[in-house]
């Protein structure tokens, strides 16, 4: 089996600072880059594009008129990780000649740099990758269609931008005229762009990309944010009341309504953790199993820090509070007692769970599921194992931590084991027993049989056989059990993992375990 572990570091680096790639190897590089490549990498590179059109076209009259350097010009007066923004623009425009003369491995910074979900970006913004994208996949006349769909819009338009080989000009043009924006807390406005895309054939994923770009903004500027005028509220139907079952004496609920969150995490800004592989296979049977349960499903990927506190604070104005229950599922790698954000911070259990228990939600029933390590340690089927628990809570209203409690893939201080192809034991079992048999057992009988199931697995990992592994529910401050709806396939739910994730590049061994190795470099 592929296996690998939500603790491990990133033993894969990319050493190329001051080695591979330097100034003077930035300008043989220039050298091999026809114009159009160079407006490209300039497009994907900078970080304030409210301000990028003069520039990048001034940048432009300088190279017609000189040929110089404009790629190190820029970079010169932004240098700050000028390195990593270079590779991962050239990997995106697919350069590849460019690749083999530096002495890499496209297909190994493919895995990196090029996921097929078109959202992931590792050091450049990646609402500006999905609009590089967007102008690869238009032909000439949709160019022409679109511009002229444009400049209805805008009364003026700047008379010397006429080149439709420059989209990416164009489009910083729009930005600078404030007809979309793309700002650097995260904010974006696309929807003078989405109104055209809409009416075209053939471009749906970028499309639906674009416009899971306009509507995710408000997790990076929550308090500036309307929410009563946001369209993307209509999506979230207010529904029935819990309806108990006919034993309800027993205080057994039979739920009806539900949210569940999902934050999976696979990339990560730094060095020191690994690449999740496999955690897309785990978000999409993630979302296959509550959409068929009928719950309202949002996924976000990749958050740092404050997008996850913001999220989880949050949920009660971006989603509501009519639900019986609220399952918010954690992907990520992890240590003793929570879990680490994309920008590699760590985000303690107790945290998550004081951002999530308040007033607002104190009456629906809050379960966390959490697919991360929990420490160092290997379990193997004849350790002693033991349970390291701290629950010391400062509260300011101990009513709002009632109906709440976290099932964890791991005991604290202990792995847990991730296929990088087929996903997590812990949360496949999960959606399995909870497809299979959640409409019968109730919420903690089926608990006991995911234990039950995943306890039995093996597995080797980094030499070591007899790999085992024991999920654990903590806190349990529930009032009552529950039983989920009878689980029916979600039609949408399959069309939305097959569109978003076909070809995607995690299930090859080779490729995760090789190392940046240069080859020979011709620069």
């Amino acid at each position: 089996m592929i296996l690998s572990s939500d603790s491990e570091r990133y033993i894969a680096t990319l050493d190329i600072h001051g080695k591979k790639i330097n100034k003077n190897i930035l300008q043989k590089i220039e050298d091999d880059l026809d114009i159009d490549e160079k407006i490209s990498i300039l497009f994907l590179t900078m970080d304030n594009y409210t301000c990028g059109f003069q520039e990048i076209y001034d940048l432009l009259q300088e190279h017609k008129m000189q040929k110089s350097h404009i790629l190190s010009k820029f970079f010169d007066k932004y240098p700050i990780n000028w390195e990593n923004k270079l590779l991962e623009a050239i990997c995106i425009i697919q350069n590849k000649q460019i690749i083999q003369k530096l002495g890499l491995s496209f297909s190994i910074l493919e895995l990196l740099y090029l996921p097929k979900n078109r959202l992931c970006s590792r050091h450049l913004n990646s609402v500006g990758k999905c609009l590089y994208l967007l102008c690869e996949a238009l032909t000439v006349d949709r160019i022409q269609l679109l511009l002229q769909n444009v400049k209805k819009d805008l009364i003026e338009y700047e008379k010397d931008l006429k080149d439709i080989d420059y989209l990416e000009l164009h489009m910083l043009y729009w930005m600078q005229q404030k007809y979309i924006s793309i700002h650097s807390d995260g904010k974006v406005s696309l929807y003078n762009l989405l109104k055209h895309l809409k009416r075209m054939d053939d471009l749906e994923l970028i499309y639906e990309d674009l416009k899971y770009c306009e509507n995710h903004q408000n997790v990076f500027d929550i308090k500036k944010t309307n929410l009563s005028s946001t369209s993307r509220l209509e999506t979230f139907s207010t529904k029935e009341v819990v309806q108990m079952l006919p034993n309800n004496e027993k205080g057994i609920y039979k739920m009806k309504t539900g949210l569940c969150i999902i934050i999976s995490q696979m990339l990560f800004l730094g060095q020191k953790f690994e690449t999740r592989f496999g955690t897309t296979a785990d978000s999409n049977k993630l979302l296959e199993t509550f959409k068929g349960f009928g719950f309202t499903v949002k996924i976000f990927n990749n958050l740092k820090k404050y997008e996850i506190l913001e999220n989880l604070k949050n949920i009660p104005n971006e989603f509501g509070t009519d639900y019986d229950c609220i399952f918010v599922c954690i992907l990520s790698h992890g240590y003793k007692g929570g879990i680490i954000s994309s920008d590699e911070e760590e985000v303690s259990c107790e945290t998550i769970e004081n951002y999530i228990c308040c007033n607002e939600l104190k009456d629906v029933i809050k379960i966390v599921i959490v697919q991360a390590c929990q420490g160092q340690a290997t379990g193997q089927a004849n350790d002693s194992l033991t349970i390291d628990d701290s629950g010391n809570y400062n509260i300011s209203n101990i009513l709002a931590h009632q109906n709440f409690c976290i099932f964890m893939s791991t005991m604290q201080g202990f792995i847990s084991v991730r296929h990088k192809a087929e996903g997590s034991w812990f949360i496949q079992e999960f959606c399995n027993v909870l497809q299979d048999q959640g409409h019968r057992l109730t919420f903690l009988n089926a608990v006991n049989k995911i234990i039950q199931t995943v306890i039995q697995k093996r597995g080797t990992l980094n030499g070591t056989d007899s790999i085992a592994q024991l999920p654990e529910l903590r806190p349990y401050r529930l009032l009552t059990d529950f039983q989920l709806p009878e689980y029916r396939m979600h039609n949408r739910a399959l069309e939305y993992i097959y569109y978003h994730t076909k070809n995607t590049l995690y299930n090859d061994e080779e490729q995760t375990k090789a190392t940046f190795k240069p080859h020979n470099c011709s620069y």
